[in-house]
């Protein structure tokens, strides 16, 4: 799952390439579409941004952060959803021109090392969560003489057992946040001229 944003009315140099799928193009014809859609993707950065949810959630949270007082708590939530939300061309120019400075101040660097930390602790705690898991499937193979069971079909109070366990693991472990992501979304919404969150 992840986050597509198009921009409303992007600064376009050239035209966006095009291919019919369904006449079946050969590999050499995709081949040249995939080449030439990521040259247009770079000469025009305000045409589409995407982050998989994971990169997406610390960076939407961090502009708005950023940004409270310009979107209403309902919009906010909006920003982790796949509903359509659209950002207004004054919105998007004011975005870029708040993380411009944050990227000058270097405190988004600050950030992204923060997260770094965090993600190190969370994986090391995730550690432990994962020897648990082990050492409980070691005893459910035991009880049940099947080595292949996935924690679902796990035999009370196996399965109980399980959920409790999982219930430690710390998500932050897959949650990252980097300077270039957020140089890349100030490009988007610089060029967008307004965006769509889908």
């Amino acid at each position: 799952m992840g986050f597509d944003l198009y921009g409303q009315n992007p600064k376009l140099k050239g035209e966006e390439p095009n291919i019919n799928w369904d006449k079946k193009p050969s590999e050499e014809e995709k081949k040249e579409y995939f080449k030439a859609r990521e040259k247009f993707e770079e000469e025009n950065p305000g045409h589409y941004f995407r982050n998989n949810v994971w990169w997406w959630r610390p960076l939407a949270n961090y502009v708005l952060q950023l940004m409270g007082n310009e979107f209403t708590e309902e919009e906010q939530k909006s920003w982790h959803h796949n509903d359509g939300f659209e950002v207004s061309e004054e919105q998007a120019r004011k975005i870029a021109d708040r993380l411009e400075q944050e990227l000058k101040t270097k405190r988004v660097k600050t950030v992204e090392e923060f997260y770094k930390v965090r993600m190190k602790k969370a994986q090391e705690e995730n550690k432990i969560v994962e020897q648990k898991h082990q050492e409980l499937k070691k005893i459910v193979a035991e009880k049940t003489g099947k080595d292949n069971l996935v924690p679902r079909d796990y035999p009370e109070p196996f399965n109980s057992q399980w959920n409790d366990i999982q219930k430690q693991f710390n998500y932050e472990s897959s949650y990252p946040f980097s300077e270039d992501n957020v140089i890349d979304f100030m490009r988007f919404c610089r060029e967008s001229g307004g965006f769509q969150i889908c």
